[in-house]
């Protein structure tokens, strides 16, 4: 928990958000459940995975990347053919799924967008989760969980429908919902933590004066995820686009590189605003009215904001 949530002083929050929700996934990973991260893109699910099973495992590599060709292999095992022809089957010609070797060892292995892997072998892991074991028939033998294994896998809100768990598989995890930044002051607070964190990864110079930019990147992106202004008098349409966290982070990073070298050093409106274009309208068919209609509308008639109105509208 103080690797999760910092100390105040020497260790750095990695997460910023309810404590209880970090709470219960820990508890959850020292029972005999997986842990399940849900959430709409963008709240940190990958990154509370990653951070989770390095806290606890000291190594968030075992990984399995969910995708709509992730074979069956890639949880259990797979074989090396060429050994396999010549010696037949053995351990030795038996290839470890990253799963395979975290109940080997004793780790957290991670299982990413679960909801994009086939049904059939999602449910590869029920035997896994409830037995503790994964069978191997082709040698007669099988694989025994050692103390300290478990699975964290994350999906997310926007893949519903997709694949959907099947209630065998979702009764062996508990799920967390990670959500969105409860207040504007919580995800500016996130967004200058890790733009920070990226521009000393990138050996940008600090900019004092991005906070200014940052928590308009953030009321932009609030205004119109949840179709309503800040001061709740005037509804919105919502772009097709998550607008999430993680996007409003991207945009002000790339912004603080257009400033370093391609501007005076200081983030400015035109140094977001075609990042915010490019975040906002994904849908070239619905979504370039919508912001057009909130750069009229709402940022037109805002106090301070003609400086982003104009770039806005030279970026469109």
């Amino acid at each position: 928990m103080t690797y999760l949530l910092g100390d105040g002083d020497e260790i750095s929050p990695k997460y910023v958000g309810p404590r209880r929700l970090m709470e219960v996934a820990v508890a959850t990973l020292a029972t005999d459940r997986a842990l399940l991260l849900l959430g709409v893109p963008g709240t940190a699910k990958t990154w509370v995975s990653e951070h989770l099973a390095a806290a606890i495992s000291g190594d968030s590599t075992l990984l399995v990347q969910g995708t709509a060709g992730t074979a069956e292999e890639a949880i259990r095992y797979g074989w090396n053919y060429a050994r396999l022809l010549a010696e037949g089957p053995s351990r030795a010609a038996l290839v470890p799924s990253p799963v395979m070797r975290a109940m080997a060892d004793g780790r957290i292995a991670r299982v990413e967008e679960l909801t994009r892997v086939p049904s059939d072998v999602q449910d590869t892991l029920i035997t896994i989760l409830s037995e503790k074991t994964l069978p191997i028939p082709e040698l007669s033998d099988e694989v025994q969980a050692t103390k300290g294994f478990n699975i964290i896998a994350t999906a997310n809100d926007r893949d519903r429908g997709v694949n959907e768990l099947s209630s065998a598989l979702r009764r062996r995890f508990n799920t967390v919902v990670l959500p969105v930044p409860a207040t504007a002051d919580e995800e500016v607070e996130i967004v200058t933590r890790r733009v920070a964190s990226l521009g000393r990864s990138l050996e940008l110079p600090e900019m004092p004066a991005a906070v200014d930019e940052i928590r308009r990147v953030v009321t932009i992106f609030r205004e119109l995820r949840g179709g309503l202004t800040e001061d709740g008098r005037t509804k919105l349409k919502s772009p097709s686009g998550t607008l999430s966290t993680a996007e409003a982070i991207s945009v002000v990073t790339n912004g603080m590189v257009l400033a370093t070298h391609f501007g005076d050093g200081e983030l400015r409106a035109d140094d977001v605003a075609a990042g915010i274009h490019g975040a906002v309208v994904k849908d070239p068919a619905a979504d370039p009215a919508i912001w057009l209609e909130y750069l009229e509308t709402v940022v037109r008639e805002r106090d301070g904001w003609r400086d982003f109105y104009r770039a806005a509208r030279d970026a469109g």
